[in-house]
């Protein structure tokens, strides 16, 4: 370890005294002092460029512009229902305005409750059918074949309860679509629909008759305003006289639970007599349905004397 110290040591000196003691010992021998090599760099010539001319292009045509498509005609639009922006019904001359039916299918229940008053109805059976009776604890069978003439009883979901006739004890259950009963129902919903809107206008017309009927009666008659037998509504909005008359059962199918309006009392000269009448809308009940109808109420001596059918005329059993 010693050793390498003198080493190192011998080398520092050594090169202290090359820096120190060989300039001036080369001047005075004329020894020529060590140069440091010099590296040369070519330095690349430039050249004057030209720069290049701009290259001229030349415009493409443009293509030919596609014309334009023909506007196709606008289809015809569907006629719409009211409540959607259609343009509403109108009333007929007369100021009445026909009711809106629903489709048979939205009346039946799409097929699964046909209203019980459609039965018993004769219909075509489709396929042979087999039907069967109990008399006595014995069975009996009979056979129709298909195209027969048989008669529905009720309904039963899909299927449907037939008789070969409308009195004999015998039975069979068929599915509905073998049986023309729907084309048979459909067309008497639209036959119904024809006769109620006509019975719905008698009412309409009625109605008008009955207010201009007791305009001339007031006219003649000076005395209406003063007379003290004018049926008046309760605290219910009801006529106690009336509700008397349903409560003795003079009519049966208007009940104080079906009465929908109770209209103002009027009176009238009808048949060389002066009734005071009132009209009441009430629910009724049909093959297809509940809806709405009215009955005139024509009170004389103090009761009601009779309930009419203000589409007919004919008395309210």
């Amino acid at each position: 370890m010693k050793a390498l110290g003198i080493l190192i040591l011998l080398l520092g000196v050594g090169f202290v005294g090359f820096q120190y003691a060989y300039p001036p010992v080369a001047d005075y021998f004329g020894l020529e002092k060590p140069k440091p090599q010099t590296v040369e760099v070519k330095q690349p010539e430039l050249v004057a460029v030209e720069p290049p001319k701009p290259m001229k292009v030349e415009p493409k045509p443009e293509p030919p512009k596609p014309e334009p498509p023909k506007p196709e005609p606008m289809p015809t639009p569907p006629p719409m229902t009211a409540g959607l922006g259609a343009e509403v019904k109108k009333p007929d001359a007369d100021g009445f305005l026909a009711p809106d039916f629903p489709p048979i299918e939205q009346v039946v229940k799409n097929w699964a409750e046909i209203p019980k008053s459609a039965f018993p109805r004769p219909i075509k059976l489709m396929k042979n059918v087999e039907f069967m009776a109990e008399i006595n604890g014995n069975k009996f069978g009979s056979k129709m074949t298909a195209g027969g003439i048989a008669t529905a009883i009720g309904q039963n979901g899909e299927h449907l309860t037939v008789a070969p006739t409308p009195t004999s004890p015998a039975r069979a259950t068929v599915s509905m679509d073998d049986t023309d009963l729907k084309a048979v129902l459909t067309d008497v919903y639209e036959r119904w629909k024809v006769d109620r809107t006509a019975m719905l206008k008698r009412q309409f017309l009625f109605a008008q008759n009955s207010a201009s009927n007791a305009k001339a009666t007031a006219a003649s008659s000076p005395a209406v305003a003063t007379r003290g037998d004018k049926p008046a509504k309760n605290a219910e909005g009801t006529y106690d006289i009336l509700l008397a008359s349903m409560k003795a059962g003079q009519v049966t199918e208007i009940t104080p639970t079906n009465i929908k309006k109770w209209g103002d009392a009027a009176l009238e000269k009808i048949d060389e007599k002066e009734y005071w009448t009132i009209i009441v809308d009430y629910t009724t009940k049909t093959m297809f349905g509940d809806f709405d109808t009215q009955a005139q109420a024509r009170v004389f001596g103090g009761k009601v004397e009779k309930w009419i059918y203000t589409g007919s005329g004919e008395v309210v059993p």
